[in-house]
């Protein structure tokens, strides 16, 4: 098993490739005929690399980007394991925190889709008993908090059937079978068995959801992080006082999509579902073999970090409307708009520590600055042209930068050298969050601050 943290980079100049997967738990694992890695990409988007190795002229390189999870290399044969960052002082990244954070900012259930991908399909990995898995807990809590606002609106109620032994009364159809079998060969003259609808939340849709609730609850009562059990138990107490009139029913699947609007929360919650139950099941058929094993998957910590951020923004600016998030302009999308009276800003959540000591790279400066020079964003904001529509870059505060062993060049260091000073020398602007966040102005471009946002970590276990 290769194990690494999110964002690292190898460097690795020698003569051995063998050096590249130093880390790898396999005694015998030969290094010889190496080549370079095809990359894995999430959701088969070229466009983002979850890991690539590149072997080339007795040099080798591992690079990675925000992404963690479980997957294959599978030229070698070979598993990866990819854990969220690591600050020396405050413990590892709390992912699970970050996203029931996040989910208590019901507008992120739209925003799901690219958070996670889980390939049940595939060959399907061990590890060890102590491994930092987030898959199950990352399921638990969307599940969890999608079930939590289908109650706070209030159950959907539909007609759904109910087949019953009624007492000196027809209603419905009359199934004929069960009948004989029921009540004609038992020679009770006064009951029938009836067929119809009914309409009310006892319906299909419903019991699954509550059937995978008691799963759920038997999945937290194991957590040994005991204060994230604490935090689970109360959303899963909550959605179970809303299921009280639904009956039980087992269920391995569930095939249903949901067309009413009004009841979107729905489809996600029992897509959710679904995989939680794939989970569990797969677990059960290895039980007697005692091995620990999970599907190859990957959750986008950049995504987690946006849905973080504007959780956070909200509770800033608390009016209807005043964060706006994936706003598309012109076929552009931007991060967020923040739009009070008194503030106007583009925003922009960036998952790179590297935004601690400097300025933000060219590229970044030029899209944000570009979606701040849109005509509609300053229709929308209410603004006059001639006015310069502040633009954030709100980056992670705790998060280590890595050093790479490759060097930069003298002309490069003198460069990141001066924008650093620059910009830390000008700590001013409105902060987005709390007064102790600091926000930092760039000199190299006007009306565009670095605003840092806390993050959340943890040492426990699951």
């Amino acid at each position: 098993m290769l194990l690494i943290s999110e964002h690292f980079q190898y460097y690795n100049r020698s003569d051995n490739h063998y050096d590249v997967i130093q880390k790898i738990d396999y005694h015998s694992f030969s290094s010889e005929g190496l080549e370079s890695t095809v990359p894995i990409c999430f959701k088969s988007d070229e466009k983002k690399s979850c890991l690539q190795i590149f072997i080339e002229d007795d040099k080798a390189k591992i690079e990675n980007s925000y992404y963690i999870g479980l997957d294959w290399i599978r030229q070698w044969g070979l598993p990866v394991q990819i854990e969220s960052k690591m600050n020396s002082s405050a413990g590892q990244l709390d992912a699970l925190g970050m996203l029931l954070e996040a989910l208590k900012e019901p507008e992120n259930f739209k925003h799901l889709d690219d958070l996670m991908e889980v390939k049940f399909d595939e060959e399907w990995i061990e590890v060890k008993g102590d491994s930092s898995i987030h898959l199950t807990p990352f399921l638990l809590i969307q599940f969890l908090m999608i079930v939590k606002s289908i109650v706070r609106k209030g159950l959907k109620k539909d007609y759904y059937r109910v087949t019953e032994n009624l007492e000196s009364r027809v209603k419905g159809k009359i199934l004929v079978a069960q009948q004989i079998r029921q009540n004609t060969v038992r020679n009770h003259r006064t009951k029938t068995v009836c067929s119809y609808q009914e309409y009310g939340i006892d319906t299909e849709a419903n019991r699954f959801l509550k059937y995978v609730l008691h799963f759920v609850q038997s999945q937290i009562l194991q957590f040994e992080d005991e204060d994230l059990k604490d935090k689970l138990l109360e959303p899963l107490s909550y959605n179970l006082g809303g299921f009280q009139q639904v009956s039980e029913e087992r269920f391995y699947t569930f095939k249903n999509k949901e067309h009413n609007p009004m009841f979107k929360e729905y489809n996600t919650a029992i897509q959710l579902g679904i995989q939680i139950l794939k989970l569990n099941d797969h677990n059960l058929s290895k039980a007697a073999e005692k091995r620990n094993t999970y599907p190859p998957h990957w959750i986008d910590m950049s995504k987690l970090f946006e849905l973080y951020v504007f959780k956070k923004l909200r509770e800033k600016f608390t009016g209807k409307d005043e964060v706006q998030y994936h706003t598309k302009v012109y076929k552009q999308e931007l991060d967020f708009i923040i739009n009070t009276e008194q503030f106007k800003a583009v925003v922009d959540a960036k998952y790179k520590p590297r935004y601690k000591k400097g300025n933000p790279s060219m590229e970044d400066a030029r899209q944000l600055s570009g979606y701040a020079r849109l005509n509609r964003v300053y229709t929308k904001l209410g603004l006059d042209n001639n006015e310069v529509i502040p633009v954030y870059f709100v980056y992670p505060k705790e998060l280590q930068i890595e050093e790479l062993v490759e060097d930069l060049n003298e002309e490069e260091e003198d460069v990141f050298e001066t924008l650093e000073k620059k910009i830390t020398d000008n700590k001013i602007g409105q902060s987005l969050f709390s007064a102790n966040d600091e926000v930092r102005k760039s000199t190299s471009y006007r009306e565009m601050y670095m605003q840092e946002i806390e993050m959340r970590f943890t040492s426990g276990k699951l």
